[in-house]
């Protein structure tokens, strides 16, 4: 047997049967060894009706074998990897249903104010990154968040402004619907007291007094200002790249769902291309112009199951703590300026006429359409949306998507399987949202909110995702979430809502690649399907629900080859 040896490279062909002759006076043929063979583990197999076994062997890719240490020996040979399992649970590879990959290799190098504790804390590393930076050069990153701190009054350009005079700053909400720029940036964009008026699906937020910009942009309005920072070269999103992937891969990740611009599709191209994917790779291309878009879809060919693109992304509303997420009823915390404020729908969703003939257009070319909603308002457009598409062009499986479906009318829960439409939810983002949601919307209207378990009981297919980078995405504290109901200041919020561990575990596998049309090749450990799995350093399925989000992963597999340890 082979020792630590990384298996060869990814094959589109496969043989799992093991051929034996017909005639019994003659011996069987010996089955053809395998590449890769994972012994004396526990392996969840996520398929109902094997449940469980004790060994996996892979070949080009695929799996052959699936048993006991006894019934996968036969396929061990000379030069097969073996890797003792030690007991250890094996789980199938993990999908991250909603990711921005480059944006999230490129976060890695800019400032991340994430765990800011306080406001000069915030206002120290900006501090910091203009002193190590130097004049001229662009301040970038963000994903802060204040609703945990004593004060969370929203930061103003005035924190920032004394310590960045010759920076322009772009500093975005950990949710990335809303910006902070500094007086630089403002200048850049032509943003004064005296105008522009707010774009059509953004807000320019300004003093009630003065009427000056306070430096925070929402939604469509943080494009007056990101329209001016220098694009990345491709050297800088190939490297982006190669970060973001090593660390989905040290996460048990396998696969993701990106929510991708057209620099990012190239870019994974250019990966693929070169044989340098660790992770399974679906688009959604996010453009303005769906029909332009159409033509660049098709012109990259259907793809395969390393990299493709299944449709595009669009937007219908904001998010829960910018406050522009599209509600029913207006904010329970509104402003007295802003009593009937309720949230807004981006431009490409104002009238939602628009948005429904965009999803026209990519139906009518058999392509999947994955459209944010958050409020409970704009998650029933989308449903309206995509129930007037079947209407239209019939009722076949097409498996429209709603990305975050966070807040939803109690009436709005059972169509999701009506239609047969994919929920594409992060269960994390509920552990950072009930620290202020009761605020914001009240507790009766939060009754279906991250509706994980009365989605699931009503039929519904569930992926589960994070929406890497606006928070980790470290799978582990997204079932922990998901099961146990605890926010980031260690409440328990909703359990109505909790779900099961196994039940979490499928919504990133089977759910995820069902919402991929890919449930044949992927989402379980079965003979034929991709070796794509996750050796963890702890039993998922045994410890205590507070402890789900400490396992970390051993070993990753993608289509029977080692990438996380990357020095294997």
């Amino acid at each position: 047997m082979k020792g630590n040896r990384l298996a060869g490279p990814l094959s589109a062909g496969f043989c799992w049967m093991v051929a034996m002759t017909t005639n019994a006076d003659q011996p069987e043929e010996q089955p053809v060894a395998a590449d890769l063979v994972i012994t004396g583990a526990k392996i969840w197999t996520g398929d109902a009706q094997r449940p469980v076994a004790q060994a996996v062997a892979a070949r080009q890719g695929r799996i052959v074998g699936l048993g006991s240490d006894a019934e996968v020996q036969p396929l061990i040979g000379p030069n097969t990897e073996v890797i003792e399992g030690q007991g250890r649970r094996v789980i199938p590879g993990l999908t991250d249903a909603h990711t921005h990959v480059i944006s999230a290799g490129l976060l890695m190098r800019q400032l991340n104010l994430r765990d800011a504790a306080h406001r000069d804390d915030f206002v120290r590393r900006v501090a910091d990154q203009a002193q190590q930076l130097g004049p001229g050069k662009w301040i970038l990153g963000g994903r802060w968040t204040v609703e945990s701190w004593a004060d969370p009054g929203a930061p103003c350009k005035e924190w920032i402004d004394p310590v960045t005079p010759q920076n322009p700053v772009f500093l975005s909400r950990m949710d990335g619907h809303m910006a902070l720029a500094n007086t630089a940036a403002l200048k850049l964009a032509g943003i004064t007291g005296q105008g522009p008026p707010d774009p059509e699906g953004g807000k320019i937020d300004r003093d009630p007094h003065t009427g000056q910009p306070t430096g925070l942009l929402r939604d469509d309005a943080m494009e007056l200002v990101s329209g001016h920072i220098p694009e990345p070269d491709e050297a800088e999103l190939d490297a982006a790249l190669r970060r973001a992937m090593a660390e989905a891969n040290r996460w048990g990740i396998t696969m993701v769902h990106d929510m991708s611009e057209w620099r990012d599709i190239e870019t994974f191209a250019r990966a693929a291309r070169r044989g340098q994917l660790s992770l399974r790779i679906y688009c959604f291309y996010y453009t303005e112009n769906w029909a332009e878009g159409i033509s660049r879809i098709k012109s990259l060919g259907p793809g395969n199951d390393l990299l493709r693109v299944g449709g595009f992304k669009g937007f219908m509303d904001g998010s829960l703590g910018s406050r522009t997420a599209y509600m029913a009823a207006p904010f329970s915390d509104n402003p007295p300026e802003q009593r009937d404020w309720r949230g807004l729908l981006v431009a490409m969703a104002d009238p939602p006429k628009e948005m429904a003939d965009r999803c026209l257009v990519a139906d009518r070319a058999g392509l999947q359409t994955a459209i944010h909603a958050i409020g409970d308002q704009a998650n029933h457009l989308v449903l309206d949306i995509y129930e007037g598409v079947r209407e239209a062009h019939g009722r076949r499986d097409r498996r429209q998507r709603v990305e975050h479906a966070q807040h939803l009318l109690p009436e709005d829960i059972g169509r999701f399987a009506e239609l047969g439409i994919i929920a594409s939810m992060q269960p994390y983002h509920k552990a950072d949202d009930g620290r202020y949601a009761e605020q914001a919307l009240g507790r009766q209207r939060l009754k279906s909110s991250y509706a994980f378990g009365s989605l699931l009981e009503s039929g519904a297919t569930v992926c589960f995702g994070s929406d890497w980078p606006v928070v980790t995405n470290n799978p582990f504290v997204g079932m922990g979430t998901a099961v146990t109901g605890r926010t980031t200041d260690g409440k328990i919020w909703i359990p109505s809502q909790n779900i099961s561990i196994e039940q979490a575990l499928g919504c990133y596998t089977m759910g995820a690649a069902k919402a991929c049309f890919m449930e044949d090749r992927l989402g379980s450990i079965e003979l034929g399907k991709w070796a794509d799995l996750v050796i963890l350093d702890g039993d998922l399925l045994a410890i205590p629900p507070e402890g789900i989000g400490q396992v970390r992963p051993a070993v990753t597999i993608l289509g029977g080859r080692v990438v996380w340890p990357a020095d294997s």
